[in-house]
């Protein structure tokens, strides 16, 4: 391990990538390898088709709020619109009278000249009314312009929405497709888990097995029990971290960049929990976050109250959050690769060597501590390291 945090930062983050370099080595485990993940990935793919279709369908059912805005300003445009009528011909009807009160004067003027008065009348009215259709004309030609460019302006906004819902549509089917094909082909990955960890000296986590595609219904609930645990302990943060940023400035920024911070740490700690030696501390002291209670404690009871159901709540992870304490930045990096793995597709290459690179963290870390004993719990890990 390297010494300063940005190298043991980097270190975590390069060595999944290690490990691909090392099964790559062997042709065997490198067939194997390949024609697992391009078959995971040939699945996803036509799974997430067969969600989508060409994903128009998908766009068209959904009608985000950008549209419902678009749709309530043509309604105002359209209203506009008439009002813009009722007054023209309030204006055309005015210019009318006004041309008669012309025509009229002029053809005064010509009978006291001696001129025929209905004659130049006529043409007064004749040369007023084509002065006028030419400035319609002219003022139709800048509003159809006009309302050309807003349309077009309209079009591109909506073309821009649409396109984001396709994408988000496809995404989100990809991600269905691959949490599916994943959990039926998971013993291949394991399989390879335990080739790269014979490898690459570290003890193998998993029993030997022979792969095939299966629903695991235990595996399921270990898992789902897994995510509503996370959900518990970060969920019971954010009631403090919104009161710590209640008196100060800038508070919605300040409290998202705090539960942004806050979600990461917990993502670090799962990742770390990959690893059955994450979970080999049975007495583990309590992560930082909680060691100040007992002080607030004696000043709040109430305080108190909820420190205590937080530890209650978070015992089961202490050893997990104690490991990355003793070397948070290697986990950082590594916990930085799991989140691009967790990528549609990308996650079918990189997924095997998490465990197995959280596993070669937490052992160049040295032991834990003396009274540590592998244990891991339900659904963390496949049980202690031979």
């Amino acid at each position: 391990m390297p010494v300063n945090r940005l190298g043991q930062l980097v270190h975590g983050f390069c060595l999944p990538f290690h490990l691909v370099r090392s099964l790559w080595a062997d042709r065997e485990l490198r067939r194997r390898y390949l024609a697992v993940s391009v078959l995971q990935v040939a699945a996803i793919v036509g799974l997430a088709v067969l969600f989508t279709g060409s994903g128009k369908e998908v766009a068209e059912t959904v009608v985000p709020e950008d549209w419902k805005e678009q749709q309530g300003e043509e309604v105002e445009g359209r209203l506009a619109e008439v009002e813009a009528a009722v007054e023209e011909a309030e204006a055309r009807m005015n210019r009318a009278r006004q041309f008669q009160k012309v025509a009229e004067s002029a053809a005064a003027i010509a009978g006291m000249a001696g001129s025929d008065p209905e004659k130049v009348r006529a043409q007064v009215e004749q040369a007023l009314k084509e002065a006028q259709a030419a400035e319609e004309g002219r003022r139709a030609a800048r509003e159809a312009a006009k309302a050309e460019g807003e349309k077009a302006e309209r079009q591109e906004r909506k073309r821009t929405v649409y396109q984001a819902v396709y994408w988000a549509a496809l995404f989100s089917s990809l991600q269905i497709a691959q949490w599916i094909v994943i959990a039926l082909s998971r013993d291949f990955h394991t399989v390879l888990e335990r080739e790269v960890s014979l490898r690459t000296g570290v003890a193998p986590e998993d029993e030997p097995l022979t792969p095939r595609v299966r629903l695991n219904l235990p595996w399921l609930r270990r898992k789902m029990k897994q995510r509503w645990r996370a959900f518990v302990v970060f969920a019971f943060g954010a009631p403090v971290l919104w009161v710590v940023t209640l008196p100060l400035p800038w508070r919605e920024e300040l409290f998202a960049a705090l539960m942004s911070l806050w979600a990461g740490w917990w993502f670090v700690v799962f990742t770390a929990s990959k690893s059955a030696l994450a979970w080999s501390e049975q007495a583990a002291r309590e992560p930082w976050f909680l060691r100040g209670w007992p002080g607030l404690a004696a000043r709040l009871p109430l305080l108190g109250r909820y420190g205590s159901m937080w530890t209650n709540h978070t015992r089961e992870v202490f050893s997990p959050a104690a490991s990355v304490e003793r070397r948070p930045w290697g986990l950082a990096g590594l916990a930085v690769v799991r989140g691009l793995a967790a990528l549609p597709l990308v996650k079918c290459f990189l997924r095997p060597f998490i465990p197995v690179a959280a596993a070669h963290l937490l052992v160049a870390g040295g032991p834990p501590s003396p009274s540590g004993a592998a244990s891991a719990p339900p659904g963390e890990g496949s049980g202690p390291p031979s």
